[in-house]
Parts: structure tokens; C-alpha cells; sequence
């Protein structure tokens, strides 16, 4: 939709701004007139260009894209602080009896949308005893002019309206609008499965009228209305309300239906549409689908073959929630294949995911039928096309970025994963699926293309030169995809016996443009080395010497493995290097080692912890060294009451280091304490006994041991 030269496609595109709303308010008590005449015809012309009929299906008032839902709420959206600003702009005026709102009415009059009743309402309520006839009229020839309130009470505004009306009229259009109000439905009411909620409008839009002008059959009515429905719904609450849409035929009914009762009921609720009664949402097919999937895991065959029986026309609901009851039922193949068959004959644009589910989860052989049904989910190009509209941007936390999550949202993505379910299962499927796995390597979508890595994984587990060759060969064309968790899967377990064949991979992961991609490859090239393989060293001293994102991997490698006695000396050295490094992330990656030693004889490491106590990493991780000298259940190294010396001084002269070390809850004392008793007999023990005179003693702190 175009309203000038702004494209909308619904939703909010102005945002929150408390400063905006507090303007319009302020502008429009202030200079109503003014307010009115520069933003009355924009919010016309933005409710005319968004109407959509999708959102009303025909009936008035017809409701538009930005305006779709109005709240009461401290805190609105600029859009509904404009709105309502500008409803109380022409409130203003209407009070101050100005002359000039005949076109504004009749502007509003000729329109049958949602916001020009909602400012129209809010005009004459402005002015009650001026427009009291008029309004009332109105409301007799054009009685859906009553459903314009808010969210939680959608006849707010016109009760509100009545309200100050009603004295003023004449006692003809008084007793003509009672007459309307009394014979009043909305459309929901008006069908058969409204019939619990009818009358729901009539009681709030009485009890809205004033007591003193009700006729005697209005008390009456009323009366009989507020023991059925209690108490009218009050002022809509701040902001909006979460509510459950019911299913149009209740839980309790649907489990007593005949398979002819249900198919006559997927025949009428055929469509998606939620309607109102009153203020309870009532849904179509997907609500009373939900039923049918709760059903048909209880009883799967019987509703499996009475799948067979839906028309094509049927709404895909009904047959995703069918298939998806159905994925995991112990059901006889043969008929998970029937219903798969018609399902993607008849609904394979809008279920091909379930069915690809369904066919993944089959244990016994599938016939060729079902192999072909996955090929042809697998080689269509059209959920998704590429990456068009799939967002792979990623941020810590967020799901909807990540590829492997948007992968298996989609048709290709659901059907890579049962080919690499029904693979893992049985090799056998190997040789079937080849046409398969020749056209998923080459997929244009790098979200599906990560899925086709779980199937190369799978295809590698029973033959892996096979595997190998189908990595090599797909079109692995965005390097994001070396850092989605099927190809790391796969890149590790080939750097084990296939790091030559792979090398070509992990330079272009080393000099990627994607900062993670480098770290993963610097990560791996690090530990081909530890794992023998000489031809990785090249890489591996290019990841050490390259940017900080290579460090980081490498880094990240030396400290988990300082442990294992030959990995020591090559993560060692590097370890030494890192607590230099000029950046803090890679410092902070080296210094991690110290807690895989928590466990280990920390005496065989008293070159690298005098390394650690001599760099400037020292002030922002010491915690890590100290952590793991308390964790010891080893032999103390002497070193200890060095380190708690250096540590010690550090924190006095530098303000964070006072802070870091008294946050941490460090009893220096008690390791030195622990290295005095098991080096007494050396000169550790004798320096350990020196560890206070090092320093001016604290105020109130004893100064020996």
C-alpha cells in the first residue's frame, strides 16, 4: 500500500516516542485549530490508503492497517497519540461552538471506516446538547456506527456517547434510538453460533443509557440481560489484552463427533476468520484443527483414514494438524504413505513440511512413492526460493536470525532433515536418496544449504569418502555457512583423517570476511596441529600472527588443552604470547587456561603463572589464577605467596584492582598461609613469612602471619 511516497504493509511505522505524544497533546489543547486543520486530512488520507477488506471481510466499520486495533494507554504509539490528540483537537472546538465543523462532520459522515466514526463519536460528544438529535439520528439509520471503541470494549465510545446524548434529545429521537439499541445485533450475534453471546450488545450499550430516561420495556430488558451477562464491561484497560480465541466447536463436543460429524464440521469452518462475540474472540479452521490434532493422537488410524476423505478445497489446517498428529503415531507406513500421497497432491503448497516430518519419522522401509514425494520437496524451488526475505543477520540471543533455525522453517529445509533422519537410520537409503543429495549440495538458499550439511554428515557416518566428495562438491557459496553447527560438525570430524583434503576450506575460513568464520577456522587449523598433522602448522602460525579474531581461536585452543601433557608446550608458548596481546578479548581467551588447571599439579606451571603475574592481564583476570590456587587440592607451587604479593600490590595501586580483588572475596592471607606450611622447609617458606612487610600494613590489620 502506498499513501504518498511512503510504502506501508501494515503494522506500526512510526514507533514509540513519549516527547511526540506529549506534543501532539499539548498542540492540540493549546491550538486545536490549528492541530485539526494540518493533521485531520493526513489521518484521513492514511486510514482511506490502508483500508483492508481482509480486516472486516465487508463488514462496516471497515478497519485499516494503522489504525487496526486502538488501546487506552499511558504510553501510545505515535500513530494513536496523533489519533487521539487529534479526536480531542475536535472535541475542543465542537465545545467551544465553532462554526467551522460542518465540512469536518460531513467529511466524516460520508466515510464508513473505523477512525472516521471513532472522530466523528468524539466530535459530537465534544458538544452533547448541539449535536444530541443529530447523533441520535445517526445512530437509527446507521447502527454499526455503535462499534467504535477500543481494544477490550468495542462499544466504549458510542456508550460513552449515549450517555451524554440521551438528555438532550427530543423524546422522539430518544425513544427512537432506545428502539434501535433494543433491537440491536452485531453480525457475530446474528449466526448460529453466536447465539450464546447474543444480546451481549444490547445490555452494553442500556446500561450506557441513563437510568431516568429508560422506558419500562428498557428496564425490563436490561434487567433479564444483567442476570445472564453480570456486570457491563467497564473502561477498556491501559494497553492491550492477551485473550485465548475459543475453537467454534468446544472440546467437549468434538469428542463425542462421528467421522461424518467432523467432515460436515471442517466443511463449515472452512476459513480463518475470528469473529467477536462481544469481547470473546471465536476462531474458524486453525482453532478447531487444534481440536482435531488433540483427537487424532488419541486415536491416529481413525483419523487418518478419514483424512482420505477431505475435499480438496479443504483448508490446510485441518491437514497439517492431521499429518503433524500423525508424525509420530504407530501407525501402519502404508497408511502414513496414503495420507502423505493425498496431502501432497492435493495441499502440497501449504503442508509440505509436515509431510516431510511424517515421512522422516517411518522406521520400516518406504516405498518408492514416499523416496520420490521427499526428492521432489527437496528439488522444488519455491519455499524458500533463495534467501529472499529470510533474515540471517545474527545477534546473541536472537533465534530468528540464525540459518539453521531458518533452514528448517522451511519445505527444503523439513525435507533435508528427514532424508537425514531416514539416512542415519539405514545406508541402504543412501543409493535411493543420490539423485537427492546431487540437487540439495547445490541448493541456492544458504538456510537450506545448512541443512544439506546435517545430510552430508549423516551420508559420511556409513560412508565417508562419499561424504567427503559431496562436501567438496557443494556450492558452499556464503562463508556463514563454515559457522552453522552441521558444518562445524562435519569440519571437525574431517580433521581427523581428511585434513588434506580440506585444507582449501580452512584457508578460505582463515581470510573470510566474517569475523566468527575466522575464529572457527583459526580454532580448527590449531587443533589439526595438536593432532599431528604437520601440514597444518602453516596455517596454524598464520592464525597466530593474523587479526585479533584468528587469536582469539587460537587462544581459545591453547587454554583448553594446557592440560593434556602433550599438547603443554606448544599451548604454553602460545599462552605466554596472548597475555600480551594488545587486544583484551584474546587476553581474556589465554587467561581461561588457568581454570583447566584448576585440578592439575599447578608446580609444573610456574613459568606460565609468573608469565600471567608479569602481564597486563594480570589486573583484569586474576581472579582465574586465584580461583584455581583456592580449587587446589595439590601441593601449592611457591610461587603462590609471589602471585598474591604481586596481586595484592596491583590492587592498591590501581583503583580497579582494589575493586576486583574485593569483589572476588580472595583470602590472600590463607594461600600464603597454605604455601608457608608445605614450603617451610625451603625458601619459598621463608619468603612467604615476608609476604606482609612487602607492603605498608592496612590500619587495624595484624602484620605478621
Amino acid at each position: 500500500v502506498r499513501t504518498g511516497d511512503v510504502e506501508f504493509k501494515g503494522g506500526r511505522f512510526l514507533g514509540y516516542s513519549r516527547s511526540a505524544g506529549e506534543l501532539f497533546n499539548k498542540a492540540a489543547e493549546c491550538a486545536p485549530a490549528a492541530f485539526a486543520k494540518h493533521v485531520f486530512p493526513v489521518v484521513l488520507v492514511v486510514s482511506d490508503s490502508t483500508v483492508d477488506a481482509a480486516l472486516t471481510l465487508g463488514e462496516r466499520p471497515r478497519r485499516d492497517l494503522v489504525w487496526r486495533t486502538l488501546f487506552k494507554t499511558r504510553y501510545p504509539n505515535v500513530e494513536d497519540a496523533g489519533l487521539s490528540a487529534l479526536a480531542v483537537a475536535l472535541a475542543t472546538l465542537a465545545r467551544q461552538g465553532s462554526e467551522d465543523l460542518r465540512d469536518t462532520v460531513s467529511e466524516l459522515r460520508r466515510r464508513d471506516t473505523h477512525i472516521a466514526n471513532h472522530l466523528l463519536l468524539a466530535l459530537y460528544g465534544g458538544n452533547a446538547a448541539r449535536y444530541a438529535d443529530e447523533a441520535a439520528s445517526m445512530f437509527c439509520t446507521e447502527p454499526w456506527r455503535f462499534e467504535c471503541g477500543f481494544s477490550g470494549n468495542e462499544r466504549w465510545c458510542a456508550g460513552e456517547l449515549i450517555r451524554r446524548v440521551a438528555p438532550h434529545c427530543t423524546m422522539e429521537n430518544r425513544e427512537e434510538l432506545e428502539r434501535t439499541i433494543l433491537k440491536y445485533l452485531t453480525p457475530s450475534e446474528r449466526e448460529s453460533w453466536g447465539a450464546e453471546w447474543r444480546g451481549l450488545a444490547r445490555f452494553e450499550l442500556l446500561s450506557s443509557f441513563p437510568e431516568d430516561f429508560r422506558s419500562v420495556q428498557a428496564k425490563a430488558r436490561l434487567e433479564e440481560l444483567q442476570k445472564r451477562f453480570g456486570e457491563p464491561p467497564g473502561e477498556p484497560g491501559a494497553g492491550p489484552t492477551v485473550q485465548y480465541v475459543e475453537s467454534p466447536i468446544p472440546q467437549t463436543v468434538a469428542e463425542k463427533m462421528s467421522n461424518e460429524e467432523w467432515l460436515r464440521a471442517i466443511e463449515k469452518h472452512n476459513d480463518d476468520r475470528i469473529d467477536w462475540l462481544g469481547s470473546h474472540p471465536r476462531g474458524g479452521a486453525p482453532q478447531l484443527a487444534q481440536i482435531l490434532e488433540a483427537e487424532a493422537r488419541d486415536d491416529p488410524e481413525r483419523f487418518a483414514v478419514m483424512s482420505l476423505e477431505f475435499p480438496a478445497d479443504t483448508n490446510v489446517a485441518y491437514v497439517k494438524r492431521t499429518l503433524a498428529a500423525l508424525e509420530k503415531a504407530p501407525v501402519a507406513t502404508a497408511l502414513k504413505v496414503r495420507v502423505c500421497r493425498k496431502a501432497f497432491s492435493e495441499f502440497r503448497n501449504g503442508c509440505g513440511k509436515e509431510i516431510a516430518d511424517v515421512l522422516g519419522s517411518v522406521e520400516d522401509s518406504l516405498p518408492d512413492e514416499a523416496i520420490l514425494m521427499l526428492h521432489e520437496l527437496m528439488a522444488r524451488r519455491d519455499d524458500p526460493p533463495d534467501d529472499t526475505g529470510i533474515d540471517t543477520t545474527r545477534e546473541r540471543g536472537d533465534l530468528s536470525g540464525d540459518l539453521v533455525f531458518q533452514g528448517i522453517n522451511t519445505t527444503r529445509g523439513r525435507a533435508a532433515s528427514a532424508v537425514r533422519n531416514l539416512i542415519l537410520a539405514d545406508p541402504f537409503h543412501i543409493e535411493r536418496f543420490r539423485p537427492t543429495l546431487e540437487e540439495m549440495i547445490r541448493d541456492p538458499s544458504t538456510a537450506v544449504l545448512s541443512w544439506s550439511a546435517a545430510v552430508i554428515g549423516a551420508v559420511a557416518t556409513h560412508d565417508p569418502a562419499l561424504g567427503m566428495s559431496l562436501f567438496l562438491a557443494a556450492d558452499l557459496f556464503d562463508d556463514r555457512l563454515f559457522d552453522t553447527t552441521h558444518v562445524r560438525q562435519f569440519l571437525r570430524w574431517g580433521l581427523h583423517d581428511h585434513f588434506a583434503e580440506l585444507r582449501p576450506v580452512f584457508e578460505r575460513m582463515l581470510r573470510s570476511d566474517e569475523p566468527e568464520v575466522c575464529e572457527l577456522g583459526a580454532r580448527l587449523v590449531s587443533v589439526a596441529v595438536l593432532l599431528g598433522h604437520e601440514d597444518a602448522e602453516d596455517l596454524a602460525e598464520e592464525a597466530r600472527s593474523g587479526g585479533s579474531d584468528h587469536r582469539r581461536g587460537v587462544a581459545d585452543v591453547a587454554a583448553t588443552n594446557i592440560a593434556v601433557p602433550d599438547c603443554r608446550d606448544w599451548a604454553e608458548e602460545r599462552l605466554v604470547g596472548f597475555f600480551d596481546d594488545e587486544d583484551s578479548d584474546v587476553r581474556w581467551k589465554a587467561a581461561y587456561c588457568f581454570y583447566e588447571l584448576k585440578n592439575e599439579p599447578l608446580d609444573q606451571y610456574e613459568d606460565l603463572i609468573r608469565a600471567f603475574c608479569k602481564s597486563k592481564t594480570l589486573q583484569s583476570a586474576a581472579f582465574l589464577l586465584l580461583e584455581a590456587l583456592e580449587a587446589s587440592v595439590e601441593r601449592l607451587p611457591g610461587m603462590t605467596c609471589e602471585v598474591c604479593r604481586v596481586v595484592l600490590d596491583s590492587s592498591l595501586s590501581e583503583p580497579d584492582g582494589g575493586t576486583l580483588l574485593a569483589g572476588a572475596g580472595f583470602n590472600l592471607e590463607q594461600l600464603v598461609f597454605r604455601t608457608y606450611r608445605q614450603h617451610r622447609d625451603n625458601d619459598w617458606g621463608k619468603r612467604a613469612c615476608l609476604f606482609r612487610r612487602s607492603r605498608p600494613p592496612v590500619p587495624g590489620e595484624a602484620v605478621q602471619l
